[in-house]
């Protein structure tokens, strides 16, 4: 047999992987084999000896391969070739971490409905249902607005997202999470501080802008990230706005923009409130700092300051 799972989704593939490698311990009752071959390390010849052994003691052959395009080119496309003479008391698993290039001749060939499977990100449009996935399997009780939330503060990364939850699950047990539990135990991400300092600044009120600045800061977040994360909430008002003024329903921006609800909806009634000019200023004194950071007339740590302070 031959599988093949790729994608940017480690967190997916790998519990994919590992309930299979579970599977085949269960099936076989203890016989069990297993080999795992290194793609940077790969040569056709120790692909061609491992999947060609026949197990003296075990009814079941597992070869994971992880990283197969790392391998030479040459190596793929021997690979690519031998495909079908493969050992049938084999099950070779092909792995790759990412997006392989498509164009080469062996992801061609593996890349067939029932041999592979696609791991896609979680993002901005996905990272809802995957805290559902979540939840579920770790028995957590938790709201459809904490789990907006809950994204919010960790982002789409999908390891902390699975260790927050089970977190949190252990704490409230049958009772529901609140967003007071996720305050007081999730480790809140960089666009959630920056979410707050440009909410601040949008409402004008700058002592409040100030303080974010202050925890960012002592926060340790690289200050020219921040400005980063910064220019990427303004962009996000920006594209609120225009989806408002092409007649969008604001309950449908956010699938529109294919973003998650959470920022989305908090911004909304700012990207009705404010003008094209004041969105314009916002962007001109963001690029004013940059250049200055980039070209060390200020210091990253001084520009956030000088956003809150002359914005």
């Amino acid at each position: 047999m031959i599988l093949f799972f790729y994608g940017p989704n480690d967190y997916l593939l790998s519990q994919k992987l590992n309930e299979l490698k579970n599977k085949y311990k269960e099936a076989s009752k203890g016989s069990f084999d297993q080999v795992t071959l290194e793609g940077s390390e790969l040569s056709f010849e120790k692909f061609l000896s491992q999947t060609q052994t026949v197990a003296l003691f075990a009814t079941t052959r597992l070869v994971v391969v992880e990283q197969l395009f790392a391998a030479p080119k040459e190596v793929l496309d021997k690979i690519k070739e031998f495909l079908p003479k493969i050992s049938a008391s084999s099950v070779v698993v092909f792995v790759h971490r990412g997006q392989p290039d498509k164009r080469l001749g062996l992801y061609k060939a593996l890349n067939k409905p029932k041999i592979s499977q696609y791991f896609k990100p979680v993002d901005q449009s996905n990272i809802n249902d995957f805290i559902k996935q979540e939840a579920v399997k770790h028995q957590a009780n938790i709201g459809r607005g904490e789990i907006e939330y809950l994204g919010q503060t960790v982002g789409p990364n999908p390891w902390q997202l699975s260790s927050e939850i089970e977190k949190l699950a252990t704490y409230r047990g049958d009772d529901k999470i609140s967003k007071e539990d996720i305050d007081l135990l999730v480790s809140r991400n960089i666009f959630s501080n920056v979410f707050n300092l440009v909410d601040s600044l949008l409402a004008e009120n700058k002592k409040r802008a100030i303080e974010e600045v202050e925890k960012i800061i002592l926060s340790g977040e690289p200050a020219l990230k921040v400005l980063g994360a910064i220019n990427f909430q303004f962009r996000l008002m920006a594209l609120i706005k225009d989806e408002l003024e092409r007649g969008t329903n604001p309950s449908n921006v956010a699938s529109k923009l294919k973003a998650n609800p959470y920022p989305v909806n908090k911004s909304l009634p700012y990207a009705k409130k404010f003008s094209w000019e004041k969105l314009d200023g916002f962007y001109n004194k963001m690029a004013e700092l940059d250049e200055g950071v980039k070209t060390g007339k200020i210091i990253e740590e001084e520009a956030l300051k000088e956003l809150v302070l002359k914005t």
